[in-house]
């Protein structure tokens, strides 16, 4: 697993390759997941950033969550 911390809430992770099946994949490591509060079953947003090469990742709001907001 190819990562680095960059701030409190940022993270790079590296895209990696299956060998055998060639398809793409990301890994995240556990400390991120903790540290953003994701859990297995939430829904991500991914957002281009304006730098053309890179994303960003968060969590989806859910209706319950919007109404709060």
């Amino acid at each position: 697993m190819k990562y680095k911390q960059t701030g409190t809430n940022s993270w790079t992770v590296e895209v990696q390759e299956n060998g055998k099946t060639k398809e793409l994949f990301i890994e995240f490591p556990q400390d991120c997941i903790d540290q953003v509060g994701w859990a297995e079953g939430d829904d991500l947003e991914w957002m281009p950033n304006e730098d053309g090469i890179s994303w960003t990742i968060r969590k989806k709001k859910d209706e319950t969550d919007r109404k709060r907001t």
